[in-house]
């Protein structure tokens, strides 16, 4: 509720809000008010992870359902989800109920296009063509290959790297398309090396620099 307070505010001062988690949780408010200020937008979701459990653990607005509430605000037209590489059954047949609503680029389908020869820019395309107008883009930076993010609460194997995102992100302006807010979440500390805490700062400038 404080979250999708605050966003209203930014919305009625002209500014474009974000969210920067925590909990990939987080910036559900931040969702709900773009519903209140747009008829129609889609949300660009990187992540490991669906995030389309009913509820995870008994609990409804877990980090692990933030997709799964997205798409039960009415102005959510497109979810298109990019480097998913860990999903349930329940999630998959989330996705095909949707029809066409909702779109999975899982990471191994990504990897193995490559393999046989399809280019990323391609693959940008595809991707981008999903898209509507108006676009949100939800980043949990354990979309990325751990190498970057070894602290994340929850890495797996394979993800994107770096500069693949950002090329995503540029296509996306590139179209003409307005990302609209966006968020970063699950970015962690660690003890032994500082590279989540880089590689988050730099993806929040660069996210920044494509917004404005």
């Amino acid at each position: 509720k404080y979250i999708e307070e605050w966003s209203a505010k930014v919305l009625e001062d002209k500014k474009i809000p974000a969210v920067l988690g925590g909990d990939h949780s987080s910036p559900l408010g931040l969702m709900c008010a773009l519903g209140e200020q747009y008829k129609s937008y889609g949300i660009l979701h990187i992540d490991a992870h669906a995030d389309l459990r009913h509820g995870y653990e008994g609990f409804e607005f877990s980090h692990a359902s933030i997709m799964n509430n997205a798409l039960k605000i009415k102005s959510v037209s497109k979810l298109v989800q990019v480097g998913i590489r860990d999903y349930c059954e329940e999630e998959d047949a989330l996705v095909r109920g949707t029809n066409g609503r909702a779109k999975m680029f899982t990471d191994r389908e990504i990897r193995r296009s490559m393999f046989a020869g399809k280019t990323w820019a391609k693959i940008c395309a595809d991707i981008v063509k999903e898209l509507p107008k108006d676009v949100y883009i939800s980043f949990d930076i354990d979309g990325l290959d751990p190498k970057l993010c070894p602290n994340t609460g929850t890495p797996v194997p394979g993800g994107l790297e770096f500069e693949e995102v950002f090329y995503l992100f540029e296509q996306v302006v590139k179209s003409g398309r307005k990302i609209i807010g966006f968020d970063l979440c699950e970015v962690v500390p660690g003890k032994h090396t500082n590279i989540d805490v880089v590689v988050g700062a730099r993806a929040l400038y660069r996210l920044a620099r494509l917004v404005a």
